[in-house]
């Protein structure tokens, strides 16, 4: 029976090791040994299919292949003299040893083969810290969008109130994101810099909690994602799909009907082969476009017209034009695109040449409650980001290789009403009174009881309003990467690496000026730079990071140790007199007569200022006379200059995680580890002139370009224990200790009952937590997840300026460590999958106990004042919270076309999900003001709104229920 083939069917089980060695590849490693006498076979060759990866064993039979990306391969084991067996649908996951051990029998047949079928392992016996893989084919079927719907599924999860997302209880900016293993964060506010589409992704990695000391800039968690390269055959992928937002709730206006145009997406990728075996490509884009699910009756033009046709398009209502009817009009509408394109180009089988570039543009308008009556002169957002990388990487051989990469990351954010500053549309006309920015008062109004009326009525929606605030930013970061990875030898497997990063930060924020002067014409004028209603700013930091790592299997015990060097240089300067901070205007009256250059170079010794004694007479002292009071001649040395430069910050951050199996069904695992961020760059650097005016007493709050770094020390301890064949249970317990957060400081003093505020670093958190995990694999058309998380995150602010707020307003700063605005005590997710006769489902549930909120107690009799400093901060609880996702698809085959029907439907069961609520009530739909406002608001005729409609918030409630249709093709 010569070439006969023998198809054996065999269900293996693989030992999963997890080395948690951050990157784009995996390993595969497993020893090959006779099945006639169990002794290892020297020189059997290991082949990867469709690579030109692959080894021999050595003299123990052992083998080890590294930089494989991430998918599913067939992998074949040939030896002279011996049987053929091919293992069909290996996994091979990102920064995970795949163990692949066989015997193989004497060839009985000439050419035969036999082929193994492999399934998921339970267990991950080398685990040492907590993470979750998610893989194209398990996006592909789930009720999700975006990659942020993925990560929220995570136990130790919590969203806030603004849709931040938070790991662990720490900050939303505490998150490093990494595509194709090179960081697309942004450093001015910690969010990713360009948008990654779910079509792209090959693999998704979010690892939590503590991480290995290949990750740098992070403090909570790793969200790592590889994208798909073209292979050696062409493939394409198409998805259609559109829908709408449908509610029968009256909260929400307009809803109540289904248009199918509303949400609008198309997605589509192409790839193949440019040169076979040599060169491929992968080219993906999406566009997508959603009215939203906010609507507005529009009533008014932003001058305060009632609506009309504007026949001659002048952009004002004049006699000429027809006034029509008013109506409804999307409030917080998102349109956005991406485009991807990669090349692969294969120099010689051990060198890789990748070029990686990635655009995205996103518009979009945020909703404002109290203009949805007259909204067409609101400002529009934009978002643009834009990543180009070129990848190296070599293989000296199947246990050794390096990757060099050189990336840069772009994202701009502004936002405007017209794209010209000095658009003819932010002329208002006569008949406008623009100065009264009530919106209250419109002309017929003003003619019914005077153009002299100083009164409208309260609770009322604007009819007018042009906003005239620009801003820009830009954040652009180019960096050089380079990592070796070997396995040094059969117990040590090493990597290290070193990176550095340049950012160019750009900044320019203003609000247009009336050059008019009149009380009836706004003419627009742009402030000049540099003064008071301007803000603008460059600067140029740097950082760099060095690491080493060891991932040691020695018997039953999996050791992860590594260390981690960071450093950064803010290139910026602080004052050198705090108490005289703005060069261009000092407090001191006896430095207006020196230029700007004798300020520069001032010394500070010298400078004579003024206090009062405890009788109220005048005290003289200079500067050296005050260090020396201190003590602090040394400090009084270095008070030469306006400014100082700032100083380079850095730290080392040991990373320790050890794993070890108690059976052969379980492990158990700990972590510990420091970790080290840079706070956000917004704090830094914006306002850092400390422009300070005559007029005000409390100025603030400034950016520190000299904040020291925010760190964490993290621990964690877990089993792992496989229950039955296809259930495991994973217990996990973790707590985090977080200092230096920033927060805004004490009030500096300038004299005169004036003060200002920065940023410093003083704030402290901690979070404990313990999450409960149930996995049911997929078998007979059947799996589930379930995981449970009980978390406390307490901390002294939740913002960095949320103590200059309550100084301002005149309360009592944080005394106490109290709940953080994300502390959600108990969480549970499940995600349910099925699989019958051709249709698939997805089910996805959340259920999530109140976050807490700060009571207030309104004085109903004192016109509805707030008593302040009565109840303490974030010491009550909103509603718990739940929601339903499901997606139900039917696979279609046409000739060569391969495709399926799908419908996403998210809040299924059109749950209101209160988001913010009412200080006084703790509830979204009901508030001690309203009862109040009914009984004092006697001009109702005047109102355009009625009160229930100005009370009620639908942006307080978390999105209505949405049904999407759609399609997909591949050929």
């Amino acid at each position: 029976m010569n070439n006969q083939t023998v198809k054996i069917v065999l269900y293996v089980s693989m030992i999963i090791l997890d080395p948690i060695f951050g990157g784009t590849t995996g390993k595969l490693a497993g020893t090959i040994t006779s099945g006639l006498d169990n002794n290892p076979l020297i020189g059997a060759n290991i082949i990867i299919e469709n690579t030109n990866l692959g080894t021999p064993t050595d003299l123990n039979g052992d083998y080890v292949i590294l930089n494989i990306s991430p998918g599913k391969y067939n992998v074949t084991i040939r030896m002279i003299g011996y049987e053929v067996k091919k293992y069909e649908n290996i996994r091979i996951s990102i920064d995970k040893t795949t163990r692949l051990s066989a015997k193989l029998n004497i060839e009985a047949v000439e050419g035969q083969e036999v082929i193994v079928s492999a399934t998921r392992p339970l267990i991950d016996f080398d685990k040492t810290n907590s993470e979750a893989i998610v893989t194209s084919e398990e996006l592909e079927i789930m009720p999700i969008e975006d990659v942020s719907d993925v990560i929220k599924l995570q136990g130790g999860v919590t969203q806030d109130a603004g849709g931040g997302i938070h790991i662990r209880g720490g900050r939303s900016s505490e998150v490093a994101y990494l595509v194709d293993g090179v960081s697309v964060t942004d450093a001015y506010d910690g969010a990713i810099a360009v948008n990654i589409e779910n079509a792209n992704i090959q693999e998704l990695q979010v690892i939590s909690g503590t991480f290995n000391a290949e990750y740098g800039k992070a403090m909570s968690g790793i969200i790592n994602i590889v994208t798909k390269d073209g292979s050696d055959k062409f493939e394409s992928y198409l998805q259609i799909y559109s829908g709408d937002h449908q509610s029968n709730d009256n909260l929400y206006k307009d809803l109540n009907s289904y248009t199918l145009t509303n949400d609008r997406n198309i997605t589509f990728n192409l790839s193949g082969p440019i040169i076979k075996q040599k060169l491929n490509f992968f080219l993906s884009g999406r566009s997508y476009a959603s009215d939203g699910w906010l609507n507005g009756m529009q009533t008014f033009t932003m001058y305060g017209d009632t609506i009309h046709i504007d026949n001659n398009q002048n952009g004002y209502f004049d006699s000429t034009d027809i006034k029509i009817d008013p109506y409804y009009q999307s409030m917080n509408w998102r349109n956005k695109y991406s485009l991807q394109t990669k090349i692969t180009y294969k120099l010689n089988p051990k060198l890789i040449l990748r070029l990686n570039s990635i655009i995205s543009d996103e518009q979009w308008q945020n909703y404002n409650h109290y203009r949805q009556m007259a909204h067409n002169g609101q400002k529009t957002n934009y978002a643009t980001g834009n990543f180009t990388g070129l990848k190296l990487s070599q293989s000296f051989s199947s246990k050794t290789f390096y990757d060099i990469n050189i990336n840069q990351s772009i994202h701009e954010y502004n936002t405007h009403l017209y794209e010209e500053p000095l658009d003819s549309r932010y002329i208002t006309p006569d008949h406008l009174f623009w100065r009264n920015t009530s919106g209250a008062i419109t002309p017929d109004i003003a003619e019914k009881y005077g153009e002299g009326i100083n009164f409208f009525p309260q609770y009322t929606f604007s009819r007018w309003g042009v906003e005239t605030d620009r801003f820009f930013r830009s954040t652009i970061t180019n960096s050089l990467k380079w990592d070796l990875t070997t396995q040094f030898n059969k117990y040590n497997q090493l990597k290290f690496g070193f990176e550095f990063q340049q950012h160019l930060l750009k900044q320019d924020g203003y609000a247009l000026l009336d050059s008019s002067q009149s009380d009836q014409i706004f003419t627009p004028t742009i402030p000049e730079k540099n003064s008071f209603n301007r803000t603008t700013y460059q600067f140029n930091p740097i950082e760099g990071s060095f690491y080493i790592q060891d991932k040691i299997e020695y018997g039953d015990m999996i050791i992860n140790a590594g260390i981690r060097y960071e450093y950064f240089d803010p290139r910026s300067f602080i004052p050198n007199n705090i108490h005289e901070p703005y060069i261009k205007n000092p407090r001191n009256p006896a430095l207006d007569s020196l230029s700007l250059a004798d300020r520069e170079t001032i010394d500070w010794g010298s400078i004579m200022y003024t206090t009062e004694d405890s009788l109220g007479n005048p005290i003289a002292y200079s500067y050296a006379d005050y260090y020396q009071g201190l003590g602090n001649q040394k400090n009084l040395n270095q008070k030469t200059g306006w400014w100082k430069k700032t100083s380079p910050k850095s730290q080392l951050s040991p990373r320790l995680g050890i794993a070890y199996p108690i059976s052969d069904r379980g492990v158990v695992h700990f972590s510990y580890g420091y970790f080290f961020k840079i706070p956000d760059f917004s704090l830094l650097y914006n306002n850092t002139e400390i422009k300070l005016t005559d007029a005000g007493t409390d100025f603030g709050i400034f950016g520190n370009p000299d904040l020291k770094p925010e760190r964490s020390v993290s621990y964690e301890i877990g089993l792992q224990q496989e229950i039955l064949p296809s259930l495991k249970l994973d217990i996990r317990a973790y707590y985090k200790d977080s200092r230096d957060y920033v927060s805004s400081g004490i009030p500096i003093d300038l004299g005169d009952g004036k003060s200002y505020f920065t940023f410093v670093n003083k704030d402290y958190s901690n979070t404990r937590g313990i999450i409960i995990t149930l996995d049911r694999f997929y078998q007979n058309g059947f799996g589930w997840h379930i995981d449970y998380t009980y978390q406390k995150a307490e901390g002294s602010n939740s913002d960095p300026s949320e103590e200059f707020g309550a100084v301002v307003s005149g309360q009592e700063p944080t005394r106490s460590i109290i709940p953080l605005d994300w502390d959600q005590n108990n969480n549970l997710n499940g995600s349910f999958f099925f699989d019958f006769r051709g249709w698939v489902s997805s089910l996805i549930f959340q259920y999530g106990s109140g976050y807490p909120y700060t009571p207030i107690i309104t004085n109903y009799e004192g016109q509805g004042a707030q008593l302040a400093n009565v109840l303490i901060k974030n010491s009550r609880r909103k509603l718990y919270t739940y929601n339903f996702d499901l997606k139900i698809s039917k696979g279609l085959k046409i000739n060569k076309f391969n495709g399926k029907i799908f419908v996403n439907i998210n809040n299924l069961l059109d749950t209101r999900n209160e988001i913010s609520v009412y200080g006084d009530t703790g509830r979204a739909n009901s508030t001690i003001e309203q009862t109040r406002a009914n009984s004092i608001s006697p001009y109702e005729p005047m109102r355009p709104n009625s009160l229930n409609d100005y009370f009620s918030h639908p942006e307080w409630y978390s999105e209505p229920r949405s049904i999407q249709l759609g399609l997909e093709i591949r050929w």
